[in-house]
């Protein structure tokens, strides 16, 4: 028996190619004294013909980073998609809040 008789095959991690990754700083979040870029990382997602996307945030040398939470057809949807999601910046701090340090 073979391993693609055992049911379906099971998707591994995503972890694009560095080559294939854009970022784009879509501005600031500040609070106080705290102050975080905000940079919208997309790849493109072979796998299910589609383009993936992620949120980091950064501090002097702090990064956290979002798992993979866009899931769209384009680089413009995936942006689209972010500005419904960062209509207020307390949803950007929600998800940072979550994020471990």
């Amino acid at each position: 028996m073979t391993a693609e008789s055992d049911g379906p095959r099971k998707s591994s991690r995503f972890a694009p190619p560095y080559s294939q990754i854009k970022a784009r700083p879509m501005g600031d979040l500040t609070r106080g004294d705290s102050r975080w870029d905000v940079v919208l990382e997309t790849a493109p997602d072979p796998e299910v013909d589609g383009i993936r996307g992620r949120i980091h945030f950064i501090s002097g040398n702090s990064h956290r980073q979002s798992a993979w939470i866009f899931l769209e057809w384009s680089e413009r949807d995936i942006e689209a998609r972010f500005s419904e999601f960062a209509v207020s910046a307390q949803r950007l701090w929600e998800l940072l809040d979550s994020l471990s340090p």
